[in-house]
């Protein structure tokens, strides 16, 4: 599985374990309803200072040789929450949500993913959890008003494969010198 395969896949659960839209940040479209979570990759690849594993695999042809080297490099997400200050009907009446209790609160449940709920969807997605951060405040001025944010950063690692073709390796014969 490619890192952007894993990081869909992580994503995809995350999403449906909070009941929120959890979007890749600074993407041209409308913004979501609140509350929703944005995030980005830092960093998608932190080597882990070895020179890796090295293996062989059988190519495609019949003499094929696949050479694979693999490590386990950590990436780093920035996840923030979002909501606003607003007035929402509920069962026919009206309910005020204070954004800044509402973005915390979403935020604090991301991090429990990451910290515990999640982890059988991360293992799956090809993730383990390096480091959590503590959310803090990420508030953005939106026009008029106050885009009620919390955010934090998730460090997890994954094994990264590089596959290359070496083709077939030939019978070799040792010279004889002749002393």
């Amino acid at each position: 599985m490619t890192f952007v395969e894993k990081r869909n896949a992580l994503i995809a659960a995350m999403s449906a374990a909070l009941g929120h839209p959890v979007i890749l940040d600074s993407q041209v479209q409308p913004e979501a309803e609140p509350p929703f979570v944005v995030y980005s990759v830092t960093t998608d690849y932190i080597p882990d200072g070895s020179l890796g594993h090295y293996s062989r695999e059988a190519g495609k042809g019949e003499d094929d040789v696949v050479v694979v080297r693999a490590e386990q490099p950590t990436a780093t997400f920035s996840f923030t929450a979002c909501s606003i200050n607003r007035t929402v009907d509920k069962d026919g009446s009206q309910v005020y949500i204070l954004g800044a209790d509402e973005a915390l609160e979403l935020a604090t449940l991301a991090q429990g993913f990451f910290l515990h709920t999640g982890r059988q969807q991360i293992a799956r997605a090809g993730f383990v959890v390096v480091e959590v951060s503590g959310a803090s405040n990420r508030d953005a001025l939106e026009l008029d008003e106050m885009g009620r944010r919390f955010g934090f950063d998730v460090r997890l690692r994954y094994t990264r494969e590089d596959r290359v073709s070496v083709g077939a390796i030939g019978n070799v014969t040792a010279k004889q010198s002749k002393e």
